[in-house]
């Protein structure tokens, strides 16, 4: 019996140890991502600060900056996740719709029980918001509008 409960014990420990290694690789993956795309933004995009964060993951993953240049200007830059396959794209995000602007549509237009999530990606190679939301049977929907006004 008590090599019984030995057992187990040893099984449900690796099983722990399993469960908080993937999530501490996963949280570090974003992070890394996070870190190289700021690093890119700053020194290639031309910002001087960041104050937005998304990753991105669509038909190809992006990571997307929100941050201002030297003059207070605002943009958003694009990052592919390869540089190989896409260029980084650079928009003045006074040129797009905004994030309030966005939530309002959603609101009036589908009247989401819950809104989940609001982030700016690529698709197609157009900038897009994607919006995650429950509607009103609690399905979780997604739904992309044109960044661009």
């Amino acid at each position: 019996m008590k090599k019984w409960i030995i057992g187990i014990s040893i099984l449900l420990l690796v099983f722990v140890g399993y469960v908080i290694a993937s999530f501490y690789i996963g949280m570090n993956y974003k992070k890394t991502e996070e870190e190289k795309a700021v690093a890119i933004a700053l020194n290639k995009g031309g910002l001087v600060s960041v104050s937005d964060y998304y990753l991105y993951h669509g038909q190809e993953t992006y990571s997307v900056v929100v941050g201002k240049d030297d003059e207070g200007t605002e943009y958003v830059i694009w990052i592919p996740k390869d540089l190989k396959k896409a260029s980084v794209k650079k928009m003045k995000y006074k040129d797009g719709v905004s994030e309030s602007e966005i939530v309002a549509i959603v609101n009036e237009k589908y009247n989401p029980k819950q809104i989940v999530s609001v982030k700016i990606g690529i698709k197609n190679s157009s900038p897009i918001w994607e919006v995650t939301y429950k509607d009103s049977e609690d399905n979780l929907v997604f739904a992309d509008f044109d960044f661009k006004k």
